[in-house]
């Protein structure tokens, strides 16, 4: 519902390392979920994949500074017979929406105890670094569960 803190368990956490299996076929948003979320104004939005984006809209392949993958793009041209900017023409799409378009930050690499709270209303913290002028930082993230799923903490005042 409006206001909510959205984390998006898609497995992917349990694979967590620096390989291909992790960074190049994690699946991820496009503008189409992005707008979704946008459109039911939640909070904030985690993901346990390696980016807020579906990995064909990234430097993966041919966008920004890519392709840091370019077997990727011959993968995807013989899997499903087009190019992946014919699917995927926007870099990184999910952010642009997500971000900029509306306002709510995203979190990757979400892990840890993730299956615990999937399916769980919970209250949710986050700890960053204070980093001034930092765009993004490693975090920790922390949640509260109600077992009667009755109580959540209510959100502190800006300061």
């Amino acid at each position: 519902k409006e206001g909510d803190i959205v984390m998006i368990n898609t497995g992917m956490h349990s694979k967590m390392s620096d390989s291909d299996e992790y960074y190049a076929y994690s699946p991820g948003i496009y503008t189409e979920g992005a707008q979704w979320l946008v459109d039911k104004k939640v909070k904030l939005v985690g993901y346990d994949v390696q980016s807020n984006d579906h990995p064909m809209a990234t430097k993966l392949v041919d966008h920004g500074l890519g392709p840091t993958h370019p077997h990727l793009i011959e993968e995807y041209k013989k899997e499903f017979g087009r190019d992946p900017k014919d699917d995927f023409p926007d870099w990184e799409s999910g952010h642009k929406t997500l971000m900029i378009g509306g306002g709510i930050p995203g979190i990757e690499n979400v892990g840890g105890d993730l299956d615990e709270v999937t399916g769980k209303r919970c209250t949710f913290m986050c700890t960053p670094w204070r980093w001034k002028g930092g765009d993004g930082c490693g975090i920790r993230i922390l949640a509260a569960i109600d077992p009667s799923q009755e109580f959540r903490f209510e959100s502190g005042q800006n300061r």
